[in-house]
Order: C-alpha cells, then structure tokens, then sequence
C-alpha cells in the first residue's frame, strides 16, 4: 500500500481511539455532552474541549492533532494521484454523455482512469486481481461495442488516459458578447425599465441615463454626478431618439 496512505490510516486510527476516550470523558460529565461528541465529532469535540479546557486538554489534543493529520494526508495523497482530477473528468463525463459530446470509447477510456487511480493505492493482491477482472470486463465490452476500433487502436492508447482529454472535449463554452447601444421606440421603452439608455432630445445632445419607470406620456431616467444620484422625467413627444444598451454575440 501506498506509504503516505499507510501513514494516513494510522493516524486516523489514532484519531478514533482519542475520540472514543473524549467521549467516555464527555459522558462522564453529561449524557448529552456524551452524544454530542459522539455523533458531531469533529465540531462537538471542539467546543466540549474548549468548554472543558482545563479537565480535557489531554484527550482533546490527542483527538484533534491525530484527527487534523490524518485529514491532510489523506487529502495530499488524495491530490497527488490525481483524484480531483477524476472527480473533475467524472463530472464532465456525466454530461458529455447526456449531451451527446462523448463516445462510448470515452467512456470506457474515462472507467479505465479509475482504475488506475485506484491501482495508484497499491491495493492488495486481493483488489488487485479483482481490478485486473474489472478491467478485463470493460475491454471484452469494450470489444463487443466496436470491434473494429478495438482491433485497429494503436498500442500507444493502451497508456494511462488523460482526464484533460476529456474535460476539453465538454468543457463549458465561454459565451462572448459585446455591449451594444440598440435603438427602440419610445413607446418600447416600458419594456427596458431598469437598463441603461442613451437619450437624444430636441435640440440636446445625446446623453446617458438609468431608464428607472415609464408610463404612457412620460419615461423617467437616473443620472449621476459627483453631487450623487438624482431623477427627472420626460415628455415622450421631447425624446427624438432613444437607444438601449444589449448584449449582442460577438
């Protein structure tokens, strides 16, 4: 087994003999106290160890130093073989399928990268066998989906699958826009409350507002300046000109 792994296990078994002796102390000061510690651990045991600092700091450090420990290794070990990768791909996986982005070949690539995440733990020669059955399994169907692919593949497709290959394949596609004035009618104008315009009125020049209410004779716009927010209205027989700012794919 892997030694990081290993050194992970231990400390958490540690960790829950430390917590088992919290939760007799616990007990021993109150039955809730007792399950509390027992059933919310690690955030009971928190606060009944600060709460009882001075009778349980032996027990609380002991629980809580082998409980931390334990949770960073497992996490780095979790990291440096590649599991929030996988997390990651599996995810991707899900809805490559239900979108129809991936192939059954990606599939089945995507299923033989976990099991090489696992093999990665150095399981026994117990899991490892039934690894090696599993996988066997998944090329036999492999096979019976497209033989000729299976046949024809180039050994160099027999390595490791890379995730990426498969985050790129259903990565999510940046939506580009630009911002871009469009001109209404001023009658129109009901339907864009709360967007920003450009307003060109007889004899004024164009300027920018907050278009903030309408109704049938008047629009009513916001505009700021170094003096702070203030309103007003118009006539919709004195705009000329009225334009809203929208979003249009670049």
């Amino acid at each position: 087994m892997n030694t990081l792994l290993l050194v992970a296990q231990l400390f958490g078994l540690t960790a829950t003999i430390a917590l088992i002796w919290l939760v007799v102390r616990a007990f021993k000061k109150h039955i809730g106290w007792g399950f509390a510690v027992l059933l919310l651990s690690p955030f009971a045991a928190t606060f009944f160890g600060i709460k009882y600092w001075d009778d349980e700091k032996k027990p609380f450090l002991a629980y809580i130093t082998t409980f931390v420990t334990a949770l960073a290794l497992g996490l780095y070990a979790f990291t440096a073989m590649g599991g929030w990768e996988l997390l990651q791909a599996g995810q991707r996986v899900q809805q490559g399928i239900h979108n129809e982005d991936l192939t059954h070949a990606d599939a089945h690539a995507f299923m033989n990268a976990g099991l090489t995440f696992i093999e990665r733990s150095e399981p026994g020669p117990e899991e490892q066998q039934k690894l090696e059955l599993i996988r066997e399994e998944l090329d036999r169907q492999q096979t019976a989906v497209s033989p000729e692919t299976t046949v024809t593949a180039p050994a160099a497709e027999k390595k490791d699958y890379d995730l990426m290959s498969i985050a790129r394949k259903v990565a999510p596609k940046q939506e580009r826009y630009r911002l871009v004035y469009v001109p209404i009618m001023v009658e129109e104008a009901k339907d864009y409350v709360g967007s920003t315009v450009k307003v060109t009125r007889r004899n004024v020049p164009e300027k920018e507002y907050r278009l903030t209410g309408a109704t049938a004779n008047r629009l009513e716009f916001t505009q700021r300046n170094k003096h702070g927010t203030f309103s007003f209205k118009y006539r919709n027989s004195d705009i000329e000109k009225i334009r809203v700012l929208t979003k249009q794919p670049s």
